[in-house]
């Protein structure tokens, strides 16, 4: 399957030398130049607008002497089929360890008597908010990037993007939270033990989580760059832009 973006390799004139000068080219199912050439409709329609670009029609986006490129491939993001199973054959495997072991650590911590101390509270965030990347973030993205396009709607990707935000900041935070517990641990252990009270430590695990939200919620709220129609010419989902549907 052939599909076409721009700007690219290959010049109008060439592209039109390939199909016709003529506008003649080979449909689903039809040949082109010399009858041997095949293209789908992607390519057929890219044909038709190369070709009223070159006679000087407006509105095709396209203008005289601009570059196309032709991308080979079974899918829009180049991958060939064996890549797109051997990948996602890893990266669930991936995500099945991600969430098992981190609701296996949130199990362990909610329910054993001895791990119910309040340096492991940090870690149990921690646990939860890797768990959701692995259950809510990573299925999408792994299919966003395996089929090149995005195809889940402009909501989900509003939220999806939010989300991905959300936990990959309160993740980094909980490392540092971590981090700064078992250090004053050891520098101010007496002191530092007697203050860190239940009351304390969920107070630092909430503002963990406040400031993780407070950098995904702007974008929700409309504070994000516009892609301009006619962008790309299928439906893309990045993080702080909203992609316009073709």
């Amino acid at each position: 399957m052939d599909f076409v973006s721009s700007p690219g390799n290959i010049t109008q004139e060439d592209f039109l030398a390939i199909v016709g000068a003529n506008g003649t080219y080979g449909g689903a199912g039809g040949a082109g130049v010399g009858g041997t050439a095949m293209f789908n409709d992607s390519l057929a329609a890219a044909a038709a607008a190369a070709a009223a670009a070159s006679a000087g029609t407006a509105g095709t986006g396209v203008g005289p002497g601009e570059n196309l490129t032709i991308l080979h491939g079974a899918y829009p993001s180049g991958y060939t089929l064996p890549h797109i199973i051997i990948a996602s054959i890893i990266v669930t495997i991936l995500m099945i360890v991600i969430v098992v072991g981190n609701m296996l650590v949130i199990i362990a911590i909610a329910t054993e008597k001895t791990l119910k101390n309040i340096q492991n509270w940090f870690i149990a965030s921690l646990a939860v908010a890797d768990f959701f990347l692995g259950l809510v973030i990573m299925p999408f993205s792994l299919a966003n990037e395996l089929m090149g396009y995005w195809i889940f709607g402009n909501w989900w990707c509003d939220v999806h993007s939010a989300m991905d935000v959300l936990l990959c900041t309160s993740s980094i935070m909980n490392l540092c939270l971590i981090s700064l517990d078992r250090y004053w641990s050891i520098t101010k252990a007496i002191e530092y033990l007697k203050s860190r009270t239940p009351a304390r430590a969920a107070f630092m695990i909430a503002a963990v989580w406040i400031m993780s939200a407070l950098v995904c919620i702007p974008p929700l709220l409309g504070w994000k760059a516009q892609r301009p129609e006619g962008h790309v010419e299928l439906p893309q989902c990045q993080v702080g832009a909203k992609y316009e549907q073709q």
